[in-house]
């Protein structure tokens, strides 16, 4: 049985990434909450409480509520006055569902039409996607690195401090910006899967390239849609669905600090985290370990 890590992997930043800032610069400064500052000295401390509190949660005892709270008063109160969270939730499956739209108008035009070959596209690209998932959650989201560190420095110590596996729910719609891709970065991943699409359609058909397209608009709602759900109230009706329930559940377990950095990478169906020997360990074992760690900690 794999053991469970106590303090997460390092967090500073690569050699790549300790080259490339400039001080005075106009890029990202960090820190998790989007805060405006411009300053060397700012962006180095934030950086490094941010670290701190990643390394805090990790241990034995984690983070207190009143931690957890701060930093979710501080995550709100960065929100931006002109945010509206259903126009944010609207914006990002918009973009897929608009893409669905398109490809599915254009299919029925086609002439001779679908063949069944074409169909492999499907489950291709579901494979890939979810490989994609997991990957990017793994080596992206709980990695900094140049240049994707303000992605890294919205997910570890900013979403994982807010939502543990024993407090996922969000308690105001404002917190959808604290769940939800932005739709900046939805309509990136439709801008990357629109060559892809091309070229199949080249070397394929024209129908498997918007299959490819369908079948990707698809994939990225359903992860959009799922991961707010398992943010839902446990109570409410989205968290009492049966399904919500077992993927939150896989979900949550992610959300254990001292689970993040190793297990239960995929959002959407746990098929590469199954594939690649990262699904969580059981509950039980898991207890035992937390046991131990809390008696040494003493």
């Amino acid at each position: 049985m794999a053991t469970l890590p106590v303090v997460p992997p390092n967090v500073e930043d690569s050699p790549k990434r300790a080259a490339t800032p400039r001080a005075g610069s106009d890029g990202y400064t960090g820190p998790s909450f989007g805060a405006a500052e411009n300053v060397r000295s700012v962006r180095e401390e934030r950086r490094s409480e941010e670290k701190q509190l990643v390394t805090q949660a990790s241990s034995p005892r984690g983070l207190t509520e009143e931690r957890r709270n701060a930093v979710r008063q501080k995550a709100l109160a960065e929100i931006p006055w002109w945010y509206n969270p259903y126009a944010h939730l609207a914006a990002t499956t918009g973009i897929g569902l608009a893409v669905l739209v398109a490809s599915v108008v254009a299919i029925a035009r086609l002439e001779p039409g679908v063949r069944w070959t074409d169909l492999l596209v499907i489950p291709g690209v579901v494979l890939f996607a979810n490989y994609y998932e997991w990957r990017v959650h793994k080596d992206v989201l709980h990695k900094r690195f140049w240049p994707f560190e303000v992605i890294y420095d919205k997910h570890t110590p900013m979403h994982h401090m807010v939502y543990v596996e024993e407090d996922m729910a969000l308690r105001d719609v404002k917190e959808f910006r604290l769940v939800l891709i932005p739709a900046a970065g939805v309509l990136g991943i439709v801008l990357a899967a629109a060559p892809l699409a091309i070229g199949i359609a080249w070397l394929w058909s024209s129908a498997a390239g918007w299959l490819f397209l369908l079948t990707t608009s698809l994939f990225m709602v359903a992860y959009e849609v799922l991961h707010l759900c398992y943010h839902a109230p446990a109570e409410s009706f989205i968290g009492r669905l049966a399904l919500i329930r077992v993927l939150r559940a896989h979900h949550a377990r992610h959300h254990d600090p001292r689970l993040m950095q190793r297990y239960n990478f995929n959002v959407t169906v746990p098929l590469f985290d199954w594939i690649m020997g990262t699904m969580a360990p059981k509950r039980a074992a898991t207890t035992a370990r937390r046991s131990q760690e809390d008696a040494d900690a003493a």
